[in-house]
């Protein structure tokens, strides 16, 4: 059973330290669980991420690059393809923004499939008869229940739940009423993914699924806000990962490095099938073994849309690099009359007229630096950039050809585009030219 939230970072659970959040079901299950803190995307989008899960590849692998930005790849398998051969049957209900693979993903009905619809009803119904009907068959199964918590435009859930005045807000965002509004009506809608955690856990009960059965959440990509959903920083690219099965995975937090692309090839290892060659690395011994092993020495972060930026993660740095920094880095849902983030945005800049620390804040956000060095470990907000420390120079040059290496690995180009994908509706069918390149 894999439960996948939506636009939901690392930090948005009582386990992961947001004091205000209201998630008893997620915590619980991650006492329960190999809990891992540093889980991250290649890409964090919808689209690129739920490809790279359901295929065990990189987005240059299986051509899922972004939302927009989707190339032909032939011979890519999907889950289905791959656990079909070994008894499951492969089944989704909910959000799917995916599309590749040979086999097919069966459609169970019971969760809406469209974050931005204004009916959220879900249903267990589907899942239940889905995995009667596996049992009927003799067919293992594996259910995926792709939630629509929480995308925005957050109008689900009980946002009085959340007073404004006890909302913590992250460290990089300035303190205006609307940022704290739109924080507490996100707040709302992980309350309501912890609900369906629950129910889910609660239907496992009831069918006697618990002792045989591995039970994984995923939170997806961080939240919709500046340096979030669509970046390369922590708040957009990170996640966690808990994954139960009592009596076989073992209970424990770890920060050692993992991605989203190691699901298919761990659920092949515990499936009983062969190593396949893909991009992901199972994590079946990471998650049964006594001793934790470092799983990963770097991940690689790879936007492309709406903006060019790089990243190579290691277990305590962590290097941005921003492909043309001369360009500001503001996309149509910042400013667009209506949108979710339209009103905070207003405040923000209005803010920073007369004020320097938030208008620093802002430049930060608008226009990053082409190299961008932290150290997560201490500052997991990527508030104070190292890269200019002399003490940093042979770190910034070594990470940098590191990051390099892995793109070449991947058949990534080093050399950052002269154009982009159009960025805003508005630009649809369009490609906008970049005037300068960077060194």
């Amino acid at each position: 059973m894999i439960i996948i939230g939506d636009d939901v970072g690392w930090d948005a659970f009582g386990c992961t330290g947001m004091k205000e959040a209201r998630t008893p079901a997620i915590d619980q299950l991650a006492k329960e669980s190999t809990m891992m803190t540093r889980f991250y995307c290649s890409v964090s989008q919808c689209a690129p991420l739920r490809a790279e899960l359901y295929t065990g590849l990189f987005p240059m692998s299986n051509g899922v690059l972004a939302n927009a930005r989707k190339e032909k790849r032939t011979g890519i398998k999907n889950i289905a393809d791959h656990l079909n051969p070994l008894g499951y049957k492969v089944g989704l209900s909910g959000k799917k923004h995916f599309g590749l693979g040979t086999a097919k993903i069966d459609v169970i009905p019971g969760f809406p499939s469209n974050a931005n619809g204004s009916n959220q009803v879900h249903s267990f119904d589907g899942v239940e008869n889905y995995i009667l009907q596996a049992k009927k068959e003799e067919n293992s199964f594996c259910v995926i229940i792709g939630a629509t918590h929480a995308h925005h435009p957050w109008d689900h859930g009980k946002e009085s739940n959340f007073p404004t005045d006890q909302i913590q807000l992250r460290p990089h965002y300035i303190d205006t009423p609307a940022a704290r509004q739109a924080m507490a009506k996100h707040a709302a809608e992980v309350e309501v993914l912890d609900q369906q955690v629950h129910e889910t856990r609660e239907l496992m009960k009831k069918m006697d699924l618990e002792k045989d059965t591995i039970l994984i959440f995923l939170s997806e990509q961080g939240i919709a806000m500046p340096r979030g959903k669509w970046s390369p920083y922590e708040h957009g690219s990170r996640a966690i990962c808990l994954a139960q099965w009592k009596g076989e995975i073992l209970p424990r937090k770890t920060d050692t490095l993992a991605m989203y692309c190691d699901i298919v090839p761990t659920l092949i290892d515990f499936a009983g099938g062969k190593n396949p060659d893909l991009d992901g690395k199972s994590l079946k011994k990471l998650w049964t073994s006594e001793k934790v092993k470092n799983h990963r020495n770097e991940v690689l972060i790879s936007n492309v849309h709406p903006f060019w930026q790089k990243a190579i993660v290691t277990d305590t740095y962590k290097l941005i690099w921003t492909g043309h920094p001369e360009r500001e880095h503001i996309w149509g849902n910042f400013k667009s009359k209506g949108k979710f983030f339209a009103k905070p945005w207003a405040e923000w800049t209005e803010k920073a007229q007369d004020n320097q620390r938030v208008a620093r804040k802002v430049d930060h956000i608008l226009q990053p630096k082409a190299f961008e060095l932290y150290d997560i470990v201490n500052d997991p907000y990527e508030i104070k950039d190292l890269s200019n420390l002399p003490e940093n120079k042979e770190r910034v040059v070594n990470l940098q050809a590191r990051l390099n290496q892995l793109m070449t690995d991947c058949g990534e180009s080093t050399i950052p585009p002269l154009e982009t994908a159009p960025n805003t509706k508005k630009d649809k069918g369009k490609r906008r030219k970049i005037q300068k390149t960077s060194k």
